[in-house]
C-alpha cells in the first residue's frame, strides 16, 4: 500500500510530496531524501494490522487540507523494496517500488524471490516462537517440558535420553534456519554433507578423534547457548535484513543495475551488532571441520601436517586444535576454505567485508544509501550489506549443526 504525504523538509524549509510503501512491521526504522536539498529525513512506522499501524516522520506533516500542487516534487520510498534516489515516476528502473523487482528480476526470477522470501518471512513469524521455547527448554534440561512442547509440533514418539533431546532440538533449529536462509545461492547443504561424510568416517576409524570430539563437546554448553542466542537475535530482528536475500537472485551481467538501487532503511547500528557478533561466534565453531579433516589425512585430529594456507605466517601456523582455537578468524577460516567443498565458508564469513563493515569509522551514509569508512571510502551498497549478514546467518546456522554432532557425540548416555 502507497501512501500519501505532504511533508515540509526541517532543512530548507521546503514543502514537498512523500509517496511512502506501507508494510506490516514489527518495527521499522526508515528515510526518505528531501527532493529539494537532499537532506535525510528519518522516519519510523510499527503496526501488523491497519488499526494499530502507527507511522512518525521527524519533519512537520502538513495539513490533509492543504492543496496539493500540480507541480510538487515528489519522493517515492518503500522501505520494504529498493529503489532509486530520484523516484518520481514509473520508469527508469528503480523509480516506482512496486514494479522495481519485476523489472530487475524478470517474471520467473521474481516469483522464485517472492516464493522464497515470503516462506522465510512465514516461518520468522510463525515457526520459530515455537522453535525457541523448545530450545530453551533443551538448553534449561527440563524433559518434561521439551517432550511436551515437541510433540505438540509433531513429534511422534517420546525422547527418553539426553543425545535424542540433542537430535530433536537441532532438527527443530535446522528446519526454521535452512527456510530461512532461502535456497537459492546457498551452499549448506554440499558443506554439511561433506562435513558428516568425514565425522562419521573418522569416528569410525580413529580413536583419537572421537575421545577428542567427546571430550570438547563436553565443554560446548557456553558456545551452544551463545550460538541459539545469537540465531535467536537475527530471526527475531529477520525484517532489518532478509532483503539480503535478493542479491542472490541477480545475474552477474545485471549487477549494475542491482548496485543503483537504494533500500531506505535507517537500521545499520542494529544489523552491524548482529553481523559482528555472529561472525565472531561462527569462527569459534569451525575447530570441528579441521579435526574431521585433520583425523582422516593425517591420523590425528591435532595434526596440521605440512600443508598450510600461503597467507599463514609461519609462526602463526596451529600445531593443535588449542592453537588453532588462538588464532585468528581469517587464518581460520582460511584452513577450513583450504578443503574441497569447504570453500564457500571465504565468502559466507569474508575476512576482508569484515574489516571494511567492523571498521570503528564504518557508518551509513545516507546520501548514497553506502556503507562506508576511512578504510573504504567507496564502500558497499546497503543491500550488499545485507547480503554479507545474510552470509553470515547462513554460517552459523550451518556451523550450528557442526556443533550438534560433537553434543551428541559428547552425550552422557554413551557412557563417557
Amino acid at each position: 500500500m502507497i501512501s500519501r504525504y505532504q511533508l515540509k523538509c526541517h532543512g530548507c524549509g521546503e514543502a514537498f510530496v512523500a509517496r511512502l510503501g506501507v508494510e506490516p512491521t514489527r518495527s521499522t526504522r526508515f528515510y526518505l531524501p528531501c527532493p529539494h536539498c537532499a537532506l535525510p529525513i528519518r522516519g519510523s512506522m510499527s503496526g501488523t494490522e491497519l488499526d494499530n499501524h502507527r507511522i512518525d516522520i521527524e519533519c512537520e506533516v502538513l495539513s490533509g487540507s492543504v492543496e496539493e500542487s500540480p507541480n510538487a516534487r515528489v519522493v517515492t520510498v518503500n522501505p520494504f523494496v529498493p529503489s532509486r534516489y530520484d523516484a518520481d515516476s514509473f520508469t527508469p528502473l528503480g523509480s516506482f517500488p512496486t514494479m522495481t523487482l519485476v523489472q530487475a528480476l524478470g517474471d520467473d526470477a521474481f516469483m522464485e524471490f517472492h516464493s522464497e522470501r515470503n516462506a522465510a518471512l512465514r516461518v520468522g513469524q510463525e515457526l520459530w516462537p515455537k522453535v525457541r521455547m523448545l530450545f530453551q527448554y533443551y538448553l534449561q534440561g527440563n524433559t518434561a517440558m521439551f517432550a511436551r512442547i515437541a510433540q505438540q509440533n509433531g513429534l511422534t514418539w517420546q525422547p527418553s535420553t539426553s543425545h535424542e533431546r540433542t537430535s530433536i532440538a537441532y532438527q527443530f533449529l535446522g528446519q526454521a534456519t535452512t527456510v530461512m536462509t532461502g535456497t537459492t545461492g546457498t551452499t549448506s547443504a554440499k558443506v554439511m554433507g561433506r562435513f558428516l561424510r568425514k565425522h562419521s568416517a573418522a569416528s569410525e576409524r580413529n580413536r583419537e578423534y572421537i575421545l577428542t570430539i567427546r571430550r570438547r563437546g563436553q565443554s560446548l554448553g557456553n558456545l551452544e547457548r551463545d550460538v541459539f542466542t545469537e540465531l535467536n537475535r537475527f530471526a527475531e530482528n529477520h525484517e532489518s535484513w532478509e532483503m539480503g536475500l535478493l542479491g542472490r537472485f541477480f545475474e552477474t551481467d545485471s549487477k549494475s543495475a542491482f548496485e543503483e538501487l537504494v533500500l531506505f532503511r535507517d537500521e545499520f547500528s542494529l544489523v552491524r551488532d548482529l553481523y559482528q557478533q555472529g561472525f565472531e561466534l561462527a569462527c569459534k565453531c569451525l575447530w570441528p571441520l579441521v579435526a574431521a579433516q585433520n583425523s582422516l589425512k593425517r591420523g590425528n585430529p591435532d595434526d596440521f601436517g605440512d600443508v598450510h594456507p600461503d597467507r599463514i605466517p609461519v609462526k602463526q601456523r596451529p600445531t593443535s586444535l588449542d592453537k588453532f582455537n588462538k588464532i585468528s578468524a581469517a587464518y581460520k577460516i582460511a584452513y577450513v576454505a583450504q578443503v574441497p567443498g569447504w570453500e564457500p565458508f571465504e565468502s559466507l564469513l569474508n575476512s576482508s567485508r569484515r574489516n571494511t563493515i567492523g571498521h570503528g569509522t564504518a557508518h551509513h551514509d545516507l546520501q548514497t544509501g553506502r556503507i562506508v569508512s576511512d578504510k573504504s571510502p567507496s564502500g558497499l551498497t546497503y543491500l550488499e550489506f545485507l547480503g554479507e549478514v545474510l552470509g553470515v546467518f547462513e554460517a552459523l546456522s550451518t556451523l550450528s549443526q557442526v556443533i550438534r554432532s560433537s553434543r551428541v557425540a559428547s552425550s552422557p548416555d554413551f557412557n563417557l
